[in-house]
């Protein structure tokens, strides 16, 4: 099996956009609790781009099985070196190094943008031990945990907080 990581493609968006719904709807690692619409995925996906922010793909025999972007961390004009990454592998492919690879190119995709100084993984705790462990591989350090901060399906979430300077 042979992943390539490529830049995503507008014509994958629609793919790109049940990964993304899956996570809202099966877990806690995303805070949405609604469906996006493709028309605000796609409105998100062009801001992104827009900006020459990395919006990766990872294709296994040209299925779309996991995407990773980075997006202002804060809108905030002092965290303007501050982004934070997302990374979301299709249900069908977890615990074949995907994610990783996938968060592997978006260090060395963001080493070539100047104004990318920090990247920040806002990770929900619930079933976090995957993304946490790919994570600390890639040279992400834990710098704290913000207590209760999300809620959802009825429950209190804590997001831990890692950070990697580049």
């Amino acid at each position: 099996m042979s992943i390539l990581i490529t830049p995503l493609l507008k014509k994958n968006l629609k793919d790109a956009l049940k990964i993304y719904n899956y996570y809202i709807y099966n877990s806690f690692s995303n805070f949405e609790e609604k469906k996006v619409s493709f028309s605000d995925f796609t409105k998100n996906y062009k801001n992104i781009t827009k900006k020459k922010l990395p919006y990766l793909a990872a294709m296994i025999d040209k299925n779309l099985v996991g995407i990773a972007y980075l997006n202002k961390f804060r809108e905030k004009s002092g965290y303007r070196f501050a982004f934070e990454n997302t990374i979301y592998v299709h249900n069908n492919y977890l615990k074949q190094g995907i994610g990783f690879k996938l968060l592997k190119q978006l260090i060395t995709s963001s080493k070539t943008n100047k104004d990318i100084k920090k990247i920040v993984a806002v990770i929900g705790s619930i079933d976090s031990a995957g993304s946490i462990k790919v994570h600390k591989k890639l040279g992400f350090k834990n710098c704290g945990k913000l207590k209760k901060i999300g809620f959802k399906k009825n429950r209190w979430i804590d997001c831990i907080i890692m950070q990697k300077d580049l």
